[in-house]
């Protein structure tokens, strides 16, 4: 198994937003250890759809209102999933909505909901929710409707913080600070 330092290098050493959205697709790296606790992984799925720098914010005026309604409604979820359970029909009727939107939908669109689609599986899950695909599906939509890489950048970057109290400085973030632990990019 790689140790904490040389996944960091890894996913450091990508070349390209692109490059590290195909390793986390393909499993060769992963964005959180295995000691980020599920509220902090909650917290950042959040934020990484709606927050200052979050995929609502960077794809401004190309996602149409209903969509965005979803994956607002889905953020908020996650958010109240990091501190209480929420009810299993809360995430099945997010999913009809979001299959529902997505008949006549624009690529976009179809590409945000896929985000939502998976982030509802998620909180299906239960207890040991596995947040891998849509991490790397949220990265890949920004890649691929936002093509900068500063945005990418970003969002890795803040999945590495060196210290618990950046979290909360971050934009949009919403984390209280007993529930602050630096993330760090595992294999």
């Amino acid at each position: 198994m790689i140790d904490m330092n040389d996944a960091f290098r890894f996913a450091a050493s990508c070349s390209s937003p692109r490059e590290l959205i195909s390793r986390l697709q393909f499993g060769m790296t992963e964005l959180w250890p295995d000691d980020a606790t599920v509220p902090v992984r909650w917290h950042y799925m959040a934020d990484l759809i709606d927050s200052e720098r979050g995929l609502l914010v960077e794809l401004n005026g190309a996602v149409s209102r209903p969509v965005v309604d979803a994956l607002a409604a889905a953020a908020e979820l996650c958010r109240q999933s990091a501190s209480e359970p929420v009810p299993q029909s809360d995430w099945r009727l997010l999913r009809r909505a979001m299959e529902w939107l997505e008949t006549s939908s624009s690529e976009v669109d179809r590409a945000v909901l896929a985000v939502g689609d998976e982030l509802a599986l998620v909180g299906l899950e239960g207890e040991e929710p596995d947040f891998s695909v849509v991490s790397w599906l949220c990265l890949e939509t920004l890649a691929q409707f936002e093509a900068d890489r500063e945005t990418i950048d970003y969002w890795v970057d803040r999945a590495n913080l060196p210290e618990p109290s950046a979290v909360h400085q971050r934009a949009g973030s919403v984390l209280d600070q007993d529930e602050l632990i630096p993330l760090s990019v595992a294999v």
